[in-house]
């Protein structure tokens, strides 16, 4: 089974439209109705979206179709149940996958404050030299 196939029997276990999953996680309309027909791939930053968009989702199972489609807490991380091979992102157990997971979280999170706090020097810098300017021309 497919990634596709696997996002599609999660939609209907959530009962939810493809349409609505594509507004929920802001992809263009008939997003998934391409991946279904083979004409892409759903990229890392889609998969990104998704498991922010829908943390009930498991998104080892999504990727490689092991262990449970729904974790509830960390109840999908069974030890004895859950095997990891090759085709897993992480190929240690599962709770160094969890804490992996977790850390990438937390850099990506990291990252976009930083870049957030850029964003919030420069404008503030922008205004204060529009303000300087503006002081000038009224002077």
């Amino acid at each position: 089974m497919r990634l596709i196939d696997r996002l599609y029997q999660y939609l209907n276990y959530q009962a939810m439209s493809a349409y609505a999953f594509e507004h929920h996680c802001e992809l263009s309309n008939g997003y998934l109705g391409k991946q279904f027909k083979g004409k892409g791939n759903i990229g890392s930053a889609i998969l990104i979206k998704v498991e922010e968009k829908f943390p009930d989702l498991n998104i080892q199972w999504l990727v490689t179709g092991k262990g449970k489609m729904i974790r509830y807490g960390m109840e999908w991380c069974n030890h004895s149940s859950m095997e990891l091979n090759e085709q897993a992102p992480f190929s240690g157990n599962a709770d160094d996958w969890v804490i992996e997971s977790l850390r990438s979280q937390i850099a990506t999170l990291q990252q976009a404050l930083k870049d957030k706090n850029a964003i919030i020097g420069l404008l503030k810098k922008e205004k204060s030299t529009n303000k300087n300017a503006l002081l000038r021309r009224h002077s």
